[in-house]
C-alpha cells in the first residue's frame, strides 16, 4: 500500500509486532502498563522499535501521544487490533492526520452493540427485538406482551450469571426464584430468543472488499444456559446456508463502512435464515486463528500486515479441521491432577492449556473467564476432530474437594452460649480480636482471598465461603444458627453488608435488615426511595446508552455525575460537564463495564451505572451511631475531594463548621437514616452542603474508611468497632448526647506525579513521629503511577492527631511535604 514501512500499532499482541516485523514493517508500540505482566510486554517491546507507555482509561493522553508520536516518527498507518474499548478514539486520530485504515464511524458501528443493532434494523438486515424490564418481577409484565419463548439477562450481574431461556409463565418463576437467591433485584434485558446453531464468521477486508476465511461453529451448553464450550474450523455447514451466512456478513461490513483489517461477527442459523448476534473490528478469541492454521495453513494474523505491504492474501481451502474444547471439571479445590503429560503428548494435540495445579480452587463456569483450560486437536473432518477433542479431555483427570467452604474449628475458650453468640461476615482480623475482647463467642464466614491463618486462632469457629453468593450463604448460616443458635449477625465490611442484612431478616434477629442494606449499596433505588418519601434528594435515571446522558444533562443541566449504582471508593465515577464530554466519558465507562473492578476488593463488581444530577458546595462525612431507632452524630468529617475524579485526598475531623451549620447536617443525616430504616448501629453518611442545603451523597450501614475510625476515637474518644461489636449484645451503653472533641485529627491521601516510582524515603521517621496515628504505603519502588481516578490511585495515607484540626491539617501536610521523600524515575535526587 505504502513504500513507508512504519507502522505505529495501539496495543498490539506480541504475534502481531512478530508478524509485522517479519514482513519488513517497523514498529511503534503503545501499550497500558496495567493490561498484561510486565514479562508480556517485555515480548512486545523486544520485537518493537519503541515500547510507549499510557493510562487507557485517559482518552485525552492515549489520543495526544498517537498523534504526537505518529507525527514525530513518520508512520504510514495507526492500526488498532487490542479490545474495543480504545479503538474509536484511536481511528479519530489516525482519520484527522490521514493515518487511518478504517473510518472511525465504521468501527464505532460495529463494536458498539446498539449502534449496530440500530444499523442492522436501518438496512433490514436480521433486527432482533429486546424490551428492559425494571427488576425481575416485573419481567413478567414485559413478557406478557413480549412473547416466550424469550432470553433474560440480567444487566447488573457478570458475566452468563443468571443468563436464562424461559420458554413459559413456570420457567420464568423458577428464573425469579433464582434471582432472588442471588439477592438481585436490578434490571433485565428480555430479549427475542434465536433458535438455531452459532457460528462466527472471520473476515478480513482490503479496499472495502470482504473475504470470507472461514465459518467456525461454536459448542455451547444447552438451553438455559449459555457459555460456548468449544469451537470447530471449519463449520460443517452445506452449501447453500454458508453462502448465505458469508452474503449477510458481507452486506454487515458494508454497511458498516468497514474497509481494511480483521472482523469477527456471531450469528445464529434460524429456521428463517442467519441472524447477527454481534460483530467486533478484530481477530476472534478462545484461539480460533489457530484453529485457521491448523485447517488451512493460512496465517490469518500474518495475512493482515502481508495486505498492509500492497499484496493480495487469499486465504486457503481447509485440508483438515481444527477443534478447541474446553474443560469442564466440578468446581472447588484442586487436590489431583494426572494425565497432563500424557495428553500433550499425542500426535494430534496442538496445544494444552490447564492454568491450575494442586491446591488451586476451579471455579463454577459460568462464563467464558471461569472455563478451566483447553485443548486443540486437529481432525480430518468435522466428526474426527470433535471425537479426538473428546477422548483427549478425558485423558486429564482432576480431583477437586468441596467448593463450597472450609471449616476451621478451634478449641472454645469458653462454652458456645447463644446469647454471647456472634456470626461475624467478611471481617479483618483486628475486629475479630476486638469481639473476643468483648467476651463474645465468634462464627467468623470469610472469604478465600480475604482469609488469614490468625484469624481462625482467634475465633471459635471459621468458615471459609463466598458469602457473597447467597446459595452458598443461606444454607451454611442455617446450619450455624441450628448448631449455635447465634443471638447477632454484622458485616462492617461493604460486600457482607446485605448478606448480613438477609440473615438478620431470616432468623428475625434485629439489627439492619437486608432492604435498608440494599437501599444504601444500590444508589440508583436510594435516589428513587428517597423520591418517593419526600425527603431531599437529586434528580437521577438509570444509563442505558450513550444518548441517554445528553438527554439527561439536557433535562437536568450540566454538570451531571455518572457513577457505577453499586460500588464504592469512588471507582468508576465521572463528571460530565456538558455535551462536548459526553462521548469520551461514554468510552471511558464502556471500558469500566468490559475491564471490570480492576483494584481493590475482588469483590466488588461493576454492575449498571446511574446518572444524577451534580451537587455542588464543601463535602462532608459523618460518622453515626444508631440506638433502637435514636441516631447520634459522633464526629462531622471535612473531606478534601479531587473534583473531577471524585477520588478523596484527605479528612480533617472534627470539621470546621458555625453552630447552626453543624446542626443542619447533623438534622439532615438523621432525617436520612430514618428514610432508608436504619435503627441500629454505624453509619457513615457523605453529603454536600450544596446552594439547596445538605444533600446526601450516599450513605453506608458500617464504619467509614480512610482511618476515619482512628479519627473519631482520637478526637472523641469513641472506638466506633467496639460500639459496632458490642451494641447488639448491650455491651455498651448508649451515647446520650453527641460527645464533645477532646482533640482532633486529620488524614491526607499521598498522591504524585505519574510515572514510575524510583525511590521512596522517610517512611520510619514518619512512622516514628509521635503524632502519627497510622501510615499505610501501597506504593513500592518500580511501582507505576497512574494520573488520579479514583481513591485507589493514592500512594498510601497518613493519619495524624494534633490538638485541634487547623493543627492536625497542618501536621498532616507537613509530614508529607518534609518527611516522605518520592522520586520517580527520570528525577535527581
Amino acid at each position: 500500500m505504502t513504500e513507508n514501512n512504519r507502522l505505529l500499532m495501539v496495543q498490539p499482541y506480541s504475534q502481531f509486532v512478530e508478524k509485522a516485523v517479519a514482513l519488513g514493517f517497523r514498529v511503534w508500540s503503545i501499550w497500558d502498563r496495567t493490561l498484561q505482566p510486565a514479562s508480556y510486554l517485555e515480548q512486545v517491546e523486544k520485537h518493537s522499535e519503541e515500547m510507549l507507555y499510557v493510562d487507557f482509561s485517559d482518552e485525552q493522553a492515549l489520543r495526544s501521544l498517537v498523534r504526537e508520536t505518529a507525527l514525530a516518527r513518520d508512520v504510514a498507518y495507526v492500526l488498532h487490533l487490542g479490545e474495543e474499548a480504545t479503538m474509536v478514539p484511536v481511528a479519530e486520530e489516525a482519520q484527522a492526520l490521514g493515518l487511518a485504515v478504517n473510518p472511525p464511524e465504521a468501527i464505532h458501528r460495529l463494536n458498539d452493540k446498539a449502534a449496530l443493532r440500530a444499523l442492522l434494523a436501518e438496512r433490514g438486515l436480521s433486527p432482533v427485538r429486546t424490551a428492559l424490564a425494571a427488576t425481575p418481577q416485573e419481567t413478567t409484565a414485559v413478557l406478557a406482551g413480549f412473547g416466550y419463548p424469550a432470553v433474560v439477562k440480567p444487566t447488573r450481574l457478570q458475566g452468563s450469571t443468571a443468563v436464562r431461556l424461559v420458554q413459559d409463565a413456570a420457567e420464568l418463576a423458577d428464573w425469579q426464584a433464582e434471582t432472588e437467591r442471588f439477592g438481585y433485584t436490578g434490571q433485565v434485558l428480555v430479549e427475542e430468543y434465536l433458535d438455531g446453531p452459532e457460528y462466527s464468521v472471520e473476515t478480513l477486508s482490503d479496499g472495502g472488499r470482504h473475504q470470507i476465511v472461514g465459518i467456525t461453529a461454536k459448542q455451547k451448553t444447552p438451553a438455559p444456559a449459555f457459555v460456548e464450550t468449544g469451537h470447530v474450523f471449519p463449520a460443517p455447514l452445506p452449501a447453500g446456508d454458508a453462502a448465505a451466512v458469508g452474503e449477510l456478513v458481507a452486506a454487515v461490513l458494508d454497511a458498516a463502512g468497514y474497509r481494511f483489517g480483521p472482523a469477527h461477527t456471531e450469528l445464529i442459523l434460524t429456521q428463517d435464515g442467519p441472524r447477527i448476534v454481534e460483530s467486533q473490528a478484530r481477530l476472534g478469541g478462545d484461539r480460533i486463528p489457530a484453529l485457521i492454521r491448523i485447517a488451512t495453513g493460512f496465517d490469518i494474523e500474518g495475512a493482515i500486515f502481508e495486505q498492509l505491504a500492497g499484496r493480495t492474501v487469499t486465504a486457503a481451502p481447509a485440508e483438515r479441521v481444527g477443534a478447541i474444547s474446553f474443560f469442564q471439571f466440578p468446581p472447588g479445590p484442586v487436590t489431583r491432577v494426572d494425565g497432563l503429560e500424557q495428553l500433550s503428548a499425542l500426535p494430534h494435540v496442538h496445544e494444552v492449556k490447564f492454568p491450575f495445579a494442586v491446591g488451586g480452587v476451579l471455579p463454577h463456569t459460568r462464563h467464558s473467564a471461569s472455563r478451566h483450560g483447553s485443548v486443540i486437536v486437529e481432525g480430518r473432518d468435522a466428526a474426527e476432530a470433535e471425537r479426538l477433542a473428546t477422548e483427549a479431555k478425558a485423558l486429564l483427570r482432576v480431583e477437586t474437594g468441596s467448593e463450597l467452604l472450609n471449616a476451621v474449628t478451634t478449641p472454645a475458650r469458653q462454652p458456645m452460649v447463644p446469647e454471647r453468640t456472634l456470626l461475624l461476615i467478611g471481617h479483618q482480623t483486628e475486629p475479630v480480636r476486638i469481639a473476643k475482647q468483648l467476651g463474645l463467642n465468634v462464627i467468623l464466614i470469610q472469604h478465600k482471598d480475604k482469609f488469614e491463618a490468625e484469624q481462625a486462632e482467634l475465633a471459635d469457629v471459621t468458615f471459609v465461603a463466598d458469602y457473597t453468593d447467597w446459595a452458598v450463604l443461606e444454607p451454611l448460616a442455617r446450619a450455624a444458627y441450628t448448631i449455635w443458635n447465634f443471638t447477632a449477625a454484622l458485616s462492617l465490611t461493604e460486600p457482607g453488608l446485605e448478606p448480613a442484612g438477609r440473615i438478620n431478616d431470616l432468623f428475625g434477629l434485629g439489627g439492619t435488615g437486608y432492604e435498608p442494606a440494599r437501599l444504601l449499596r444500590d444508589k440508583l433505588a436510594m435516589r428513587r426511595h428517597l423520591a418517593a418519601v419526600g425527603a431531599p434528594t437529586v434528580a437521577a435515571e438509570p444509563l442505558t446508552d450513550r444518548e441517554s446522558i445528553t438527554a439527561f444533562g439536557t433535562a437536568h443541566g450540566w454538570p451531571i455525575v455518572v457513577k457505577p449504582t453499586d460500588l464504592t471508593a469512588g471507582f468508576g465515577i465521572f463528571k460530565v460537564s456538558g455535551p462536548d464530554q459526553v462521548e469520551a466519558v461514554w468510552q471511558r465507562i464502556d471500558a469500566v463495564r468490559r475491564g471490570g473492578m480492576d483494584r481493590g476488593s475482588t469483590l466488588y463488581t461493576v454492575a449498571e451505572f446511574l446518572m444524577e444530577q451534580y451537587i455542588d458546595g464543601p463535602e462532608y462525612s459523618i460518622e453515626s451511631f444508631s440506638f433502637e431507632g435514636r441516631h447520634v452524630v459522633v464526629g462531622i468529617t471535612e473531606k478534601l475531594v479531587h473534583e473531577e475524579s471524585f477520588a478523596e485526598l484527605g479528612h480533617a475531623q472534627p470539621a470546621r463548621l458555625t453552630p447552626d451549620g453543624e446542626q443542619a447536617i447533623v438534622d439532615a443525616v438523621a432525617a436520612f437514616l430514618d428514610a432508608v430504616g436504619v435503627k441500629d448501629g454505624p453509619g457513615h453518611t457523605e453529603l454536600r452542603v450544596s446552594s439547596r442545603g445538605p444533600l446526601i451523597i450516599e450513605g453506608h450501614n458500617r464504619l467509614g474508611g480512610d482511618h476515619i475510625p482512628e479519627l473519631t476515637l482520637a478526637a472523641y474518644g469513641v472506638d466506633m468497632t467496639r460500639y459496632s461489636l458490642g451494641w447488639p449484645f448491650r455491651l455498651v451503653e448508649p451515647l446520650a448526647e453527641r460527645p464533645k472533641p477532646l482533640a482532633a485529627g486529620c488524614v491526607r491521601g499521598v498522591v504524585s506525579r505519574p510515572g514510575q516510582i524510583a525511590e521512596i524515603g522517610g517512611v520510619d521517621e514518619l512512622r516514628a513521629h509521635p503524632g502519627v496515628l497510622a501510615f499505610d504505603l501501597a506504593a513500592r519502588p518500580g511501582s507505576v503511577i497512574r494520573p488520579m481516578q479514583d481513591n485507589w490511585d493514592r500512594l498510601g495515607l497518613l493519619a495524624v492527631t494534633a490538638p485541634d484540626t487547623d493543627a492536625a491539617v497542618r501536621l498532616c501536610e507537613e509530614l508529607i511535604d518534609t518527611v516522605l521523600k518520592v522520586r520517580m524515575e527520570g528525577e535527581t535526587r
